[in-house]
C-alpha cells in the first residue's frame, strides 16, 4: 500500500458481540471492513481472517501503524480473543495497541446512521439534525440482562455520558429510559428491551459495531487502557463464587 504521511494505518477489531468485526482505517477512510460469523477456531480463526483483510486492503501487517481493539461489555470469551488477538500482534509488530468501549463505539454508529444512511436524528421523535441525539446502544448479556449505556452525541462526535454503562435487568433499563424523552436505541440485545414511548428502535443495521468506530473515539482522546470491560463477573468467577457460598458453614 502506497500513501504518504500524516497518515496513520490502523488495524481494527471487536469481537465483544456475535458479529466479530475487523477494518483496515487510513486516516478516516476505511480501506477494507468485514465481519465474522461466530464459528469454531477462536484466535487462530481471527488471525487468519485478519490476513485475509490485510490481502484486501493490499497491505501488510508491516504497513500497520497501530491497533485498536474493542474492550467489550459482551461475550467473555469473545472479548478475550481480540484483546489477546491484538497484544499479540502489536508485539509482534512492535506498535501501539489501544482499547476503546464497545459501548461507546456502538452509540457513535447509532447516532451516525451506520449501514442504514439513517442517523439517529432522521428518527421520528428524535433531536433533528445538527442537535445533540441521545443513543442508548444495548448488547445483549445473556442471562436475562443486557450491558446498556445512554450517551448523548454531538453532530461532531463529542460524548456525554448520561447513564453510565453497566449490566441491567431489561425492564429496569425501560425504567431508566422513560424519563430521558426521546432517543435511539440499537444493539443485539435492543430488541429484549420493553422501550417506553419515547424511545425509538434504530435501523437495525445499525445493531452491528463498525470498527471505525472504535477508531473515532482513540482519535478523540477517549481511548482506554487495554482490559477487558466486562461490567459483571464472568460465568466461571460466578460459579466459583456460588460453589462457596454453598459450601460455607452455616
Amino acid at each position: 500500500m502506497h500513501r504518504s504521511r500524516p497518515f496513520v494505518t490502523t488495524f481494527a477489531l471487536d469481537t465483544a458481540t456475535p458479529d466479530p468485526a475487523l477494518a483496515i482505517v487510513d486516516g478516516d477512510d476505511v480501506v477494507a471492513e468485514t465481519w465474522l460469523p461466530r464459528i469454531p477456531g477462536g484466535g487462530r480463526r481471527m488471525l487468519e481472517a485478519a490476513h485475509e483483510l490485510f490481502g484486501e486492503a493490499g497491505v501488510t501487517p508491516r504497513d500497520l501503524d497501530d491497533i485498536v481493539v474493542g474492550l467489550g461489555p459482551g461475550g467473555f470469551t469473545g472479548i478475550r480473543i481480540g484483546i489477546a488477538t491484538a497484544l499479540g500482534l502489536g508485539q509482534a509488530l512492535a506498535i501501539p495497541v489501544h482499547g476503546a468501549s464497545t459501548l461507546e463505539a456502538l452509540a457513535l454508529g447509532i447516532a451516525l446512521g451506520d449501514g442504514s444512511g439513517e442517523a439517529a436524528g432522521d428518527v421520528p421523535g428524535a433531536p433533528a439534525r445538527g442537535e445533540d441525539t441521545l443513543v442508548i446502544p444495548v448488547i445483549d448479556a445473556r442471562r436475562g440482562q443486557v450491558f446498556a449505556a445512554a450517551y448523548r452525541v454531538s453532530p461532531t462526535g463529542d460524548f456525554q455520558e448520561v447513564v453510565a454503562p453497566a449490566a441491567w435487568d431489561p425492564d429496569a433499563l425501560a425504567m431508566a429510559l422513560a424519563p430521558i424523552g426521546a432517543c435511539a436505541v440499537a444493539g443485539d440485545g435492543a430488541d429484549l428491551v420493553p422501550l417506553p414511548p419515547e424511545a425509538r428502535r434504530a435501523h437495525a443495521l445499525a445493531d452491528r459495531i463498525s470498527p471505525v468506530r472504535l477508531v473515532q473515539r482513540v482519535r478523540a482522546r477517549a481511548g482506554r487502557p487495554v482490559a477487558p470491560e466486562y461490567l459483571r463477573l464472568p460465568d466461571a468467577e460466578e460459579n466459583r463464587l456460588r460453589r462457596l457460598r454453598e459450601e460455607a458453614p452455616a
